[in-house]
């Protein structure tokens, strides 16, 4: 079960590096600056970062045979990059949906004290709801399960 959970969720993902890859109109410099001190000001990059090494958690338990040297020395090498590369492929998706003002208001927000209280709220929020969106992964494939049973699939 928890290997079929796995590979929905590395399906997923897969397809959303996809899509953000697939051919898009590259923002301004201008643009693109902003929405990074968008997502940094928001605590993105801090939810970014603490992604990072949980992706890195799954890949050692799937690849146990590879030394831990490598891992940290990946890690690492990733972590220098990992606002540069995402803003670099969201900013194309935001900019279908939010124009420069739009970002600099949300900047604004966030440079007040409530929004400087949800930047920092934001990766245990998010730690959380992963959590929250596991348990729920687990009760659908659960129903699919018993559905299946109750069919006789199964």
């Amino acid at each position: 079960m928890k290997r079929i959970l796995l590979l929905i969720a590395l399906s997923l993902c897969l397809w959303s590096v996809a899509e953000a890859k697939a051919p898009q109109t590259q923002p301004s410099k201008e643009y693109v600056e902003t929405l990074k001190k968008m997502i940094t000001v928001s605590g993105g990059d801090a939810t970014f970062k603490m992604v990072v090494p949980q992706m890195f958690a799954m890949m050692k338990q799937q690849l146990p045979n590879v030394p831990e040297e490598f891992w940290k020395t990946a890690e690492a090498e990733i972590m220098k990059t990992i606002m540069d590369d995402v803003v670099g492929m969201l900013a194309p998706v935001y900019s279908k949906h939010l124009t420069q003002a739009d970002l600099e208001g949300i900047i604004k927000f966030y440079e007040t004290p409530v929004g400087k209280k949800m930047a920092a709220a934001q990766p245990g929020i998010m730690s959380e709801s992963m959590k929250v969106g596991q348990q729920w992964g687990m009760q659908i494939a659960m129903k699919i399960q018993g559905m299946l049973k109750e069919k006789g699939y199964m």
